[in-house]
């Protein structure tokens, strides 16, 4: 009885070690951003969740890439159009087409 104590134990601890490394691993999303069917180039991205030091930009092809210690909703803003972009424990493609104030999936 004690043996199958102590395998329980062993399971949960290492459960939530799983769980702890999962929790900090990057998280990343990428795409292009697009303005009249052009690609928008050198442009600053800003993330209402992005508490980042250095703001990501699109390159001269106007494609992004950001990892991030994040799960979840956030807001991302170029100038002053925005559009929801989602952190997943997988990359995750969003490409978008700045449509006034907002940024519209393609």
């Amino acid at each position: 009885m004690a043996r199958s104590g102590a395998l329980v134990v062993e399971i949960l601890i290492a459960g939530a070690l799983l769980a702890v490394a999962r929790d900090v691993s990057a998280a990343t999303i990428y795409g292009t951003i697009y303005r009249n069917d052009q690609p928008l180039q050198n442009a600053e991205l800003r993330f209402d969740c992005w508490k980042g030091q250095v703001a990501p930009k699109t390159d001269d092809r106007g494609n992004y890439r950001l990892s991030a210690n994040h799960m979840g909703r956030c807001n991302l803003w170029v100038g002053d159009a925005s559009g929801v972009v989602i952190f997943y424990q997988d990359p995750t493609r969003y490409d978008f087409d700045i449509d006034g104030k907002q940024l519209k999936r393609r």
